[in-house]
């Protein structure tokens, strides 16, 4: 069974109060079972569409609509963000794991990691992906794993993060084997290399013809760009080392580092190109040159932005 968000109300500027699932929902085989308070409840579950909800905005009118039925489940969080807390909407019951509440907060870095890590299509995430995420990564899981434990499960997490951005950023098809995937990362890194080629000879001819220092600028940013794609691709790929001493929480902090570094320039990039076009100092052959570009650099920018948070997610749990 599925997750999703949906905002209760037509403002998409208000926070998400529902949270369409429930990380305490889970199936063994055919049977499904809930595992609230640490119990294993055997339930009847149904998908409600949270648009049936809209009402629904505190903590005090769960009550209304709270199930008959202690074995009905609407797959159905609320987030109540004046206690901090999470409520079951179909039992109206504080959902707890491992003894702990689940905080509002963890819910929101699980669902970005888990986003992030692709444990999702469309939109929709899995409801049992979340319910490991807050058994490893949350409150609730002081005294419930090992140090040891722990770290083996964020490291794995770690990797599947990293993989998952590398197939995303070079638009690989995930059905091909995992061979296919590492000669297609090879074959991405030398496309890389011929790009950096190309914007150096860019910022040689610049120089010469003594242009501006904001246009050259701004096609060193670009080739940077191109450096931290590679350094970022070539992580991934030492992933797969065999080598045991191979540090994956170091990696982690290395990959938010290079993240973080592709963000900065693409908010420079943006900085000076509106500065070159207000003074229309951006000639058009280099306007239209980057304007190829353009698409791409923001949609991998999305990318390493949802990255960032959800390896910041998990590295305040390895401090």
């Amino acid at each position: 069974m599925n997750v999703d968000r949906d905002i209760t109300s037509s403002s998409i500027q208000e926070p998400t109060h529902l949270v369409r699932g429930c990380c305490c929902y889970r199936e063994f085989g055919d049977e499904k079972v809930c595992l609230n308070n640490d119990s294993i409840l055997p339930i009847n579950a149904i998908s409600v569409d949270p648009s049936f909800f809209t009402p629904l905005r505190s903590k005090s009118q769960l009550a209304e609509f709270r199930s008959d039925n202690v074995s009905m489940c609407y797959l159905l969080m609320f987030l109540d963000r004046d206690d901090g807390v999470c409520y079951c909407v179909s039992q109206n019951q504080r959902i707890c794991i491992n003894n702990k509440d689940v905080k509002v907060a963890e819910i929101e870095n699980a669902l970005q990691f888990v986003t992030s890590s692709e444990k999702s299509r469309d939109g929709v995430l899995c409801s049992d992906c979340l319910y490991r995420y807050l058994r490893t990564l949350g409150e609730g899981s002081e005294g419930f794993l090992t140090d040891d434990e722990r770290n083996e499960i964020i490291a794995k997490y770690v990797r599947e993060l990293a993989t998952n951005m590398a197939i995303q950023l070079t638009n690989y098809d995930s059905s091909s084997g995992k061979s296919d995937f590492t000669n297609h990362l090879w074959g991405y890194l030398r496309e890389i290399n011929r790009s950096r080629s190309h914007w150096a000879s860019m910022i040689l001819n610049l120089r010469k013809a003594e242009a501006e220092e904001d246009l050259i600028e701004l096609i060193e940013l670009y080739s940077t760009l191109a450096r931290l794609e590679s350094i970022f691709l070539f992580q991934v790929l030492s992933l797969d080392d065999s080598d045991e001493e191979t540090d994956l929480l170091s990696t982690l902090r290395f990959m938010v580092g290079v993240s973080e570094k592709v963000i900065n320039v693409n908010n420079s990039i943006r900085e000076i190109t509106n500065s070159l076009t207000e003074r229309d100092a951006l000639p058009e052959s280099i306007r239209e040159m980057l304007s190829q570009h353009a698409e791409t650099r923001k949609i991998a920018e999305y990318k390493f932005s949802n990255l960032v948070s959800a390896l910041h997610n998990i590295d305040t749990h390895t401090t």
